[in-house]
């Protein structure tokens, strides 16, 4: 049974494919694309089957692509740049994290990590004065951030230089993605 035609164009777009794109995988000529999407020609069974088993094999290797809204973590635990680092380390320790994003008025400013704060310590400061020192005087630049649409692969190489990736829809920070949530890929 001949697949309905309408099919490819509606397809091919959801997949974001061009015509060429489509061809190629297909092993069709751009030009029969073209004809059979404007209703130009009756393809033959075997051109039909190939572009849609293509389209098929385009479809299952796209849901492979995990996106990072799979994967992170919604409930994003922040510090306000403006606390004491006193407060920032109770925190730190209360949700054992060994980094936080900081946050200021609701948008990232920075991060913190125990290496910045355990290099302050080590830096023979008075542990009481370190205490009253902000958290925006010692933080690090923020985190990267990428779209909860983003494929894991951008969050995967982000992680490779950054502790963290921030993941944001529409602007705002709904989630982050941290080395131990790729392995909810496994």
């Amino acid at each position: 049974m001949m697949p309905d035609l309408e099919e490819i164009p509606r397809l091919r777009k959801a997949l974001s494919l061009t015509q060429t794109a489509l061809a190629r995988l297909a092993s069709v000529s751009q030009s029969t694309i073209v004809k059979i999407e404007k209703r130009q020609m009756n393809p033959s069974y075997d051109v039909v089957r190939r572009i849609m088993n293509s389209l098929q094999a385009e479809l299952k290797k796209q849901e492979k692509k995990a996106l990072v809204d799979k994967i992170q973590t919604r409930k994003v635990q922040y510090l306000e740049a403006r606390l004491p680092l006193q407060t920032a380390v109770g925190e730190m320790q209360h949700w054992k994290f060994s980094q936080m994003p900081v946050m200021h008025n609701g948008h990232p400013v920075g991060s913190i990590s125990d290496k910045v704060i355990n290099n302050l310590i080590l830096s023979g400061r008075d542990p009481k004065d370190l205490a009253r020192i902000r958290v925006d005087e010692v933080m690090e630049p923020a985190f990267p951030q990428v779209d909860s649409k983003a494929p894991v692969e951008l969050a995967a190489s982000l992680l490779r230089h950054y502790n963290a990736v921030l993941v944001t829809t529409r602007g705002e920070v709904t989630g982050i993605v941290t080395k131990s949530d790729l392995m909810k890929l496994l």
